[in-house]
């Protein structure tokens, strides 16, 4: 989520209502929910703000501005506000150069958008995560109802939506100073989860990048189902999916790794240099290994 995200919008727009959309799932076993040893593909109950399909008001033609975040271990939801489009001006706390729209969102653990969403008629509409599959190894989910918006009041009449947002670096121009391969792999029968073949160890550098310097990593994912890629503190452009140009919009922290796919990103190192980790944000796939180190040196 931005701070000060609405300075980048018009001056009409920077009063509007605010609205945080904090994602998260528990499952129950015998009256309580388990805190270990926690199956992702059991059945589980989707929570907004901790509430079980809260109602969200609007007036018809009345414009938000939604903080939607994924703030669960494990589970991904994809999504929906049936019969409306989000309008997106920021992804993992990155405003957007263009602003662009979608009927459904991917939100993988960890993920984060910033969006606009206008009224709809007098009614009721229901914010839906769709159904979704993480592959054939691993977990298949049903659409669910997230929240039940409720347009009522007096109509307002819907505002402008501007196109060009905020001014963003575009790091397919900067030199490459490092091409490097990330391979995310895992054993299904131990429960065990690799980056480059190896478990994380908290006294080992995987990376060693130079401070002001772009690299452009490929990172594959040979496993049957997808691994959500997360980097701490320098965020990456976004190059190409399964070879396929990606269009630029602005920076982003989280990427779902295709199943046997892979995604190649850029990063710019700036301003930190130290130690810290890179991995899936599935819990459990971290914990059992799925992290790596980098270290930023002068």
């Amino acid at each position: 989520m931005v701070d000060g995200l609405k300075r980048y919008l018009p001056s009409g727009l920077r009063d509007i209502t605010e609205r945080l959309i904090a994602l998260k799932d528990f499952q129950v076993k015998k009256g309580a929910i388990p805190t270990a040893n926690i199956d992702s593909g059991a059945p589980t109950t989707r929570t907004v703000n901790g509430l079980v399909n809260p109602v969200i008001s609007i007036r018809p033609g009345e414009t938000q501005l939604w903080r939607l975040a994924n703030i669960g271990a494990d589970i991904a939801y994809n999504v929906q506000l049936q019969g409306s489009r989000f309008t997106v001006l920021a992804q993992d706390a990155n405003p957007v150069d263009r602003t662009w729209s979608d009927e459904a969102l991917l939100m993988p653990p960890g993920s984060r958008f910033d969006v606009l969403v206008q009224g709809p008629p007098e009614g009721r509409t229901r914010l839906i995560t769709t159904a979704y599959s993480t592959g054939p190894g691993g977990d298949s989910y049903p659409e669910t109802t997230l929240a039940t918006l409720v347009s009522s009041g007096s109509p307002v009449r819907q505002a402008a939506i501007p196109a060009d947002f905020a001014e963003i670096d575009d790091l397919s121009h900067d030199p490459v100073a490092q091409r490097r391969t990330i391979t995310f792999s895992e054993n299904d029968q131990t429960n065990q989860f690799f980056i480059n073949g190896k478990q994380w160890a908290a006294d080992r550098i995987d990376v060693r990048a130079k401070l002001n310097t772009t690299e452009e990593w490929v990172i594959r994912n040979v496993s049957d189902e997808q691994h959500t890629f997360h980097v701490h503190v320098n965020d990456f452009q976004l190059m190409s999916v399964n070879g396929n140009p990606y269009h630029f919009r602005g920076w982003q922290d989280t990427v779902q790794l295709p199943v046997h796919g892979e995604v190649v990103i850029r990063m710019r190192f700036r301003n930190f240099t130290g130690k810290y980790p890179y991995h899936c944000h599935i819990l459990n796939h971290e914990d059992n290994g799925m992290m790596a180190n980098i270290e930023v040196v002068p």
